[in-house]
This record gives structure tokens, sequence and C-alpha cells, in this order.
């Protein structure tokens, strides 16, 4: 079976090198084709772009691709991924691809192909595209000179974003707190619109990474190990929480006034209690906590999994009506809002939350059991790891079976036990790898679950 150029965030690669013009040109037009239903269908469709190297250059190409083939383009400039989604929504857009790497290293970019919805494109359509590019001769589907798309540019869609998310927050309960807040915007598209936001909010904001650059002043990935100085920044300045965000601002990561880094399994269950009801449904990827599982528990709400990444998370929201959902990389989802992650929104949320309990995210956050999570990796060749998966199944079936409570098998083996812990054994897909991930409410416990799921790969090697 071919592989997929579409991974779970877009095609991915080295900025200018795997990730070429001629690829985005490519890309776009068959997108374009994809909605317009070969032409027959008018369309109107939408382009952004992140802050790093090649990034515009990028999306000029994607422009190129789509008005070649009698398609109007909005051109939202550099934009974040809410930003983008927001405008595509409110403009009635037939879908979008916006150029970003999020999270990766800043000499790598991404293709991301949008719905109308302003959610990521699932398989079933990236396929299709794929098919198209691959297949449709080019030419075939250029148009004569006077058929030619137009390309628009928008007044001001950085005030259209915040105002949207103005509209969709208790901003009045907020801007009586006159919280102190403090962005890290790792240089990204955070810097063009966070501080505007959050002041507009009430707060008294203080920014550090605040110039946009290609290259981030810290890694790009909000974990608790790459924001030292956020950290810092938070006691120095005596903030009420800190907020910590990727290039293109769809995660983020949280900072207590105490200093402390909370995890984004904690972030979500604190989120699941504000935004959950009992009956309803939260839907996370399988590589959560369990302590999502306590929350909805006490709650009477019932959590669903889903494969690890964007696009199937959204496509679960969808099929089962979700009103909250989560990924343990830093994305929060407020389903009955939006249907795509935005870290900014989401401070916000935690603003409106903690303004509406009273309530600092220290005393959010210490009600709720602690659980330890240990991830591992164990080397094997790509060629092999199918094989090798093959055969952990089999030993997976007779053995660590003591406390079983179930199994979860649409990523790979995930087992949960009575004692609230689990052990996940799967195959990276971008990496030579196979992962063993444990989680339990003690160190020594998610020890033991990890040796055991080592050891179960050592064996099927």
């Amino acid at each position: 079976m071919k592989k997929r150029m579409f991974g779970t965030a877009g095609i991915r690669g080295v900025t200018n090198i795997e990730i070429t013009p001629e690829l985005a040109k490519g890309i776009a037009s068959a997108y374009g084709y994809y909605l317009s239903k070969g032409g027959r269908k008018r369309c109107k469709m939408t382009v952004g772009f992140d802050t790093r190297y090649g990034a515009e250059m990028l999306a000029l190409s994607v422009i190129t691709g789509i008005t070649s083939i009698g398609i109007d383009v909005v051109n939202l400039g550099c934009i974040s991924t809410g930003g983008f989604s927001m405008n595509m929504v409110a403009g009635k857009l037939d879908g979008g691809i916006l150029i970003t790497g999020s999270h990766m290293p800043p000499d790598r970019i991404g293709i991301i192909a949008m719905l109308k919805d302003g959610a990521y494109a699932p398989f079933e359509v990236t396929d299709k595209v794929e098919h198209i590019y691959n297949h449709i001769n080019k030419m075939a589907v250029r148009v004569k000179p006077e058929r030619i798309g137009d390309i628009v540019y928008p007044d001001r869609p950085l005030n259209s974003y915040v105002d949207g998310m103005l509209n969709a927050l208790d901003t009045s309960t907020i801007r009586n707190k006159r919280y102190k807040v403090l962005i890290d915007s790792a240089n990204g598209t955070a810097t063009l619109i966070a501080r505007d936001f959050f002041e507009k909010l009430g707060c008294e904001v203080y920014e550090i990474n605040g110039r946009v650059s290609p290259v981030p002043n810290r890694p790009s990935e909000p974990r608790a190990k790459n924001v030292r100085s956020a950290i810092d920044s938070v006691i120095d300045n005596k903030c009420d929480i800190g907020l910590c965000f990727d290039i293109d601002a769809d995660r983020v990561l949280f900072i207590s006034k105490e200093g402390d880094a909370i995890s984004e399994d904690t972030i979500g269950a604190i989120f699941a209690a504000g935004e959950l009801s009992k009956g309803d449904l939260c839907v996370t990827p399988i590589n959560s906590s369990c302590l999502i599982e306590l929350v909805c528990k006490n709650i009477g709400a019932k959590v669903r999994y889903c494969t690890i990444g964007q696009p199937p998370t959204v496509k679960t929201i969808k099929r089962y009506g979700a009103r909250f959902a989560y990924e343990e990389s830093g994305k929060y989802y407020f389903c009955k809002t939006f249907l795509w992650c935005d870290g900014i929104f989401a401070g916000a949320k935690m603003l409106e939350l903690m303004a509406k309990s009273g309530k600092s995210l220290h005393k959010l956050v210490s009600p709720l059991q602690r659980f330890y999570q240990i991830k591992h990796t164990v080397a094997v060749a790509n060629s092999k790891k199918r094989v090798v998966m093959l055969r952990v199944k089999k030993i997976w079936q007779r053995e660590a079976t003591n406390g079983r409570l179930k199994d979860i098998t649409i990523d790979g083996l995930k087992r949960l036990y009575r004692d609230n812990s689990w052990l996940l054994i799967r195959e990276s897909g971008t990496e030579p790898l196979i992962r063993v991930y444990s989680d339990a409410t003690s160190m020594r416990r998610a020890e033991e679950l990890v040796r055991i799921g080592e050891d179960i790969v050592g064996r099927a090697l």
C-alpha cells in the first residue's frame, strides 16, 4: 500500500527541499479541483501562513495553484490557525490551505487542507486530493485567462478574529478580575494578536518572545521543559497565569501563578469539568491520561477514544456530537463554539473558568488525582514495524492481563486496568520506532507497566 502524503497534520517536510513551491502549487490545484467538483461548482478558498522561513513563499505558490484553475482566493496573510479558521467560517468560504510548521523546528513546514467549518480535512478528503494530484493531467484543469481566479485581501482579518473570540466569551466576568497574564508567543503568529486580545479582556499583559521571527527564541513546542523563561517571568511579575504558545498558536501550555507548568491532561480534565454535564461526551485520543475517565465518571459524562491526530479527533467529535475534546499535545476543542483548537481562545476560556469559580489555576488543579505518565521508545526499522507489532499482539493477548479492565485497539494496543492505569504499545507513524507508554496514579506503577511493555516488544523483535 502506497504511503499517504497527508499525515495527521497535513503534508510535512523540510522547507524548500521536501515541501517545495511546485508541490504546494500542485496540491493547491488538486484541492481546488476537489472542492469545485472538477470545475463544475463555483468556489472561493482562503490561504494563510505562519512566521517561519519560506511560509509566505509557499503560500504564494498555493494561491497560484488555486487561481490558475479559476477559483478566487482570500489571502489572510500571516495568521494563527484559530484566526485562519475563524475568518474562513465567518466568510462562508468553501475551504482553505494553511502553510504552517506548528510546533516543529523552524526548517520544517506543512501544507494543511482545511474544511469550510474550520476543521482539518480528514483522510477521506485528503486521500481524494492525493489521487487528483497524482493522476489528473494538471494542464487539463487550467482555465482560460479571463477565468483565472481573483485574489482578495480582506480588511483587518485579525480584528475579525478577535471579535469572534470575544463574542464567544463572558467578557464582563473576565474583565472584572483584572488578571495579570504572561504570554510567551514563541516569536510566532500569537505575536500579532495575543497581547491586543488579552488587553481587550481587561488583563495586564506581560509578553516574552514577542517579536516575529522565523526562528523562535525557544523550542517551538510549548512543553514544560522548554518554557523556563516563561515560568520565571510569571513569578517575577506576580502574574495570575502564564500562557505559552507554539508557532501557529493552536497549542497552549498553562503556568500557574506559583510557577508550575500544568500537564496537558490536567488542563483537559479541568476544562472537561467546566464544559461537560451529565450525558455529554468528551473525545480524546488513546494516549490521554486516565484522569479524564475519573473526571467524566464524576460528572456522568462519557469518554470516546480516537486515534492520535487532529483529523481523527475532529472526525470523532462530529460523528458522536462531542461537547468537549482535547489532545495531550495541548490542543483543546470547545465544540459547542468552534470545531478547531485555538491556544489563544483556550487561554481566555481558562480565565473565564477562573473568574466564574473564583479560584486560581492552582486551586482548580489541586482537587484532581495526580497521574504519572512515562513515554519510552524502542528502535525498530520501518520495514519491520508491522511484523513486530503482529508478534507483540500475540504476546499481548496472553500476558499482562492481571487486573485488566478493557482493551482499546483502534490505534496500537492499549490496556486499561482496574487501578486506573494503562499500558499502550503502538508503532510510530513518522519514525522508525515503537512507542511504549504508561499512565498510573503512582510512578512505581507507571514504571512497572512500561517495563512490561518494553519486555513484550523486546521479545517480539
